[in-house]
């Protein structure tokens, strides 16, 4: 399978999940506690997924890039002219 069909297929899986996982609260009568409760859960699972994965994917690519111009800074070569 070709990267463009795997990407393809992993988003389509996630627009049906989240579909789905979204309209469970609006089909089930919850009472008002409940709905608290499952709108902290989903929260805590947003703030914890950008601390898990986001952030240190992005500090990641930042020093990469700053080590990648280091690298190249040093391999300039100096002529000296006589």
């Amino acid at each position: 399978m070709d990267d463009f069909s795997s990407i393809s297929l992993l988003s389509v899986a996630m627009l049906v999940g989240c579909y789905v996982a979204g309209s469970i609260p609006l089909a089930v009568n919850f009472s008002e506690e409940k709905l608290k409760l499952i709108t902290v859960l989903g929260a805590g699972l947003l703030c914890g997924t950008a601390l898990a994965v986001i952030i240190p994917e992005g500090v990641h690519a930042l020093y990469e890039e700053i080590l990648e111009g280091k690298v190249k800074q040093s391999r300039v070569y100096r002529v000296s002219f006589p």
